[in-house]
């Protein structure tokens, strides 16, 4: 202090005095700030971030919840569209009708069934030969295909008849034969519980 003194005034080392109790609480209170943001905010940001975090992963949660539960919707309604297992006599019976109407003969069906996996649907299987002139076939087969919105024709070919019948119209009345496989899924058979006690 007296190196300083001899190169200030009196006035200015008095002010110097004074301003030491000021000088040390200014620094006694940036320490004091510097710890209190270590020891507060630190651990309030590490908070912030961690709630942060658990929002936007139950915000995503939410949202696959939110998806789940409308591919269930759309699941239930697309699994009550399905036919029955045990309506299936009725939709081989629906094929052969439309085969009839449009002129086509469908003198023999065979079929089976696949599970694909259990409590699912049936994979259903249709095989038959269709036979009658190129355009009632293709009458047939189109009416087919758009008959129900779950029958799908999964393999199709063609080969000219082997009886030779011809209606006299040239090329266009030529029998042709079809081999066709009709695939459907069905619901399985579920046991009725409603009366039995």
């Amino acid at each position: 202090m007296r190196a300083v003194s001899l190169f200030l005034s009196q006035s200015a080392v008095q002010a110097c005095r004074a301003l030491q109790p000021l000088l040390l609480v200014t620094t006694l209170a940036l320490c004091v700030a510097v710890g209190a943001r270590l020891i507060f905010q630190a651990p309030a940001e590490e908070r912030l971030s961690s709630a942060q975090a658990s929002y936007e992963a139950a915000r995503q949660t939410q949202a696959r919840l939110e998806a789940a539960r409308k591919s269930e919707e759309e699941l239930a309604k697309i699994w009550g569209t399905l036919p029955a297992r045990k309506e299936f006599p009725m939709l081989s019976l629906a094929i052969s009708e439309l085969a009839k109407h449009d002129r086509v003969s469908v003198p023999a069906m065979s079929y089976s069934f696949q599970k694909v996996e259990d409590g699912l649907a049936i994979k259903a299987s249709m095989r038959f030969r269709a036979a009658g002139e190129y355009a009632a076939i293709r009458r047939f087969i189109h009416r087919l295909e758009t008959t129900g919105p779950y029958l799908f024709v999964e393999s199709l070919d063609a080969a000219r008849s082997s009886s030779g019948r011809s209606t006299g119209h040239g090329s266009a009345g030529q029998e042709v034969v079809f081999n066709v496989s009709v695939v459907t899924f069905l619901r399985p058979n579920i046991p009725d519980t409603k009366g039995k006690a």
